[in-house]
């Protein structure tokens, strides 16, 4: 019994001292030991796992790098960048690829898509969906946008009826429904009627849990090898909720596939499916079509609404931004029937307000890391050392003073000719990202933002129906987690 008991106990005090060796490595031996940052954060990956982990990482990164400077060491072996030239350094060198742990992609056999880390499949699927995000098929998708659009105006018309001229909306919802429904047409040739029956569907429910799960799960993955045991003490709701999100992606994948002409039509399975065609046999596999299907029905919709939820916040929080655009709208059209996805593209200020509400609440908030290759890169006139994890994160990078005058204030000039803050680096807005993985469906965003926002803004007068906080003192998983939006509407005087 007691030689049993000196073997654990020289065990763990051997563990002990292989741990404190490892944190005494990373503060003063490590290679990234010049670069600045809290020791703490270096020592371990424990305080960046903690922060992910409490949502509040973007808002630490901010802290961070006000504190730190334009780079900040984040753990022992990540670098966070807020300059403009790492964004080209980083996103546009193609020696610097997306790495496998933050993807969760450490697994054989894990379903690749068109986000995999592996460039020729990443090429290969990218052209595949090429097809349902050019400018042709964004006027074929026309009449789903505009009408998914005029239905959800219908509702909220209803709603201040029924309230005898005011109704209390929460926007939060009334965006995500609306984006959801274009994400599930787009995905699956049909709806899923959230903005008809005023509901959500319960695919968009899981939105946050998803992204908690995701971010859950990249932290785990950096734990080797102990990864493989505290997978098993995942929350049960969440991984209840991510299995779900993947059967209901199989079973409209399915319903997809067995409608008339499915090749033909250009959504996002149509694309693929066409690509095939073309190429003669099925380069793109049912299972990859199946794993695109569970990035882009959230994807294309969840930041999106997040998107247009920012900057309806910050126009709230602004009367005088608010009532200039109104003007701009009401001055360029006639009839809501005069507002459709070609001629809302020639609204400057909305252009802005939509520009600058995004680089207030910036959709994707927190990056997934790239990581050099194991001769280092150059970021930033600075030679990086091999197999270190880089990033431009949006939500530090779009709120530094570094980089925008007044960054905590709402100023959609900044982004017109002639703005106040000439000095401002608007080279480091880059909300799609740039390079070979920039975002494929910006067009389409763009489109229904602007689309849903001039149509709103035509059809009602609105103000905040509740304190309004800053958009982003909220929580966010991947995925923000989102607070009632509650705003009094009317219709136009």
């Amino acid at each position: 019994m007691n030689h049993v008991l000196n073997t654990l106990a020289f065990g763990a005090l051997g563990a002990a001292l292989l741990v404190l060796f490892k944190i005494f490595y990373n503060i003063f031996l490590h290679p990234l030991r010049n670069y600045p940052g809290p020791k703490w954060w270096a020592a371990t990956r424990l305080a960046w796992t903690h922060s992910l982990q409490s949502g509040l990482y973007h808002l630490k990164l901010h802290q961070l790098h006000t504190q730190y400077g334009p780079v900040v060491r984040v753990a022992p072996d990540e670098l966070s960048f807020v300059s403009t030239e790492a964004w080209r350094d980083i996103y546009s060198n193609r020696n610097i690829p997306k790495n496998r742990v933050w993807a969760g992609q450490e697994e054989e056999n894990h379903p690749v898509s068109v986000v995999s880390t592996d460039e020729a499949t990443h090429f290969r699927n990218r052209r595949a969906l090429a097809g349902a995000f050019t400018e042709h098929a964004i006027n074929e998708h026309a009449p789903l946008l505009e009408g998914l659009v005029e239905t959800m105006l219908q509702k909220l018309g209803e709603k201040v009826v029924q309230g005898e001229g005011c109704a209390v909306v929460n926007f939060t919802d009334w965006f995500n429904w609306l984006t959801f429904d274009i994400s599930g047409a787009l995905s699956f040739g049909e709806s899923f009627g959230s903005i008809a029956d005023g509901r959500a569907h319960p695919w968009v429910e899981i939105s946050c849990s998803f992204g908690k799960g995701i971010a859950l799960m990249a932290s785990i993955n950096f734990y080797r090898p102990l990864n493989k045991l505290l997978k098993l003490a995942m929350p049960r709701n969440v991984m209840e909720k991510m299995k779900y999100h993947r059967e209901l992606a199989h079973e409209k994948l399915m319903q997809r596939f067995a409608m008339e002409n499915k090749a033909k039509a250009q959504d996002y399975v149509g694309s693929i499916l066409a690509y095939n065609y073309e190429k003669g046999q099925a380069k793109i596999p049912d299972e990859e079509i199946e794993a695109n299907m569970t990035v882009l029905i959230f994807a294309g919709s969840e930041t999106t609404s997040t998107a247009m939820t920012a900057i309806l916040t910050q126009l709230l929080q602004n009367p005088a931004a608010l009532a200039k655009l109104v003007t701009e709208v009401r001055v360029n059209y006639e009839s809501e029937k005069d507002i459709n996805i070609n001629t809302v593209a020639k609204l400057e200020y909305l252009t802005a307000v939509i520009q600058e509400g995004i680089r207030m609440g910036p959709p994707a908030a927190v990056a997934l890391p790239r990581i050099t290759p194991r001769e280092g890169a150059h970021i930033c006139s600075q030679h990086v050392p091999g197999n270190t994890f880089v990033s431009v994160n949006q939500y530090p990078t779009f709120r530094s003073a570094m980089n925008f005058t007044d960054p905590d204030l709402f100023v959609p000039e900044r982004f017109l000719p002639h703005s106040p803050y000439p000095s401002d680096r608007i080279d480091a807005f880059e909300p799609f990202l740039l390079g070979r993985h920039k975002c494929m469906g910006q067009k389409l965003a763009w489109t229904i933002m602007r689309l849903t926002l001039a149509r709103l803004f035509f059809a009602f007068d609105m103000e905040a129906a509740d304190h309004v906080d800053d958009f982003g003192s909220q929580k966010t998983f991947i995925f923000w987690e989102k607070k009632a939006l509650k705003v009094q509407l009317r219709r136009r005087n």
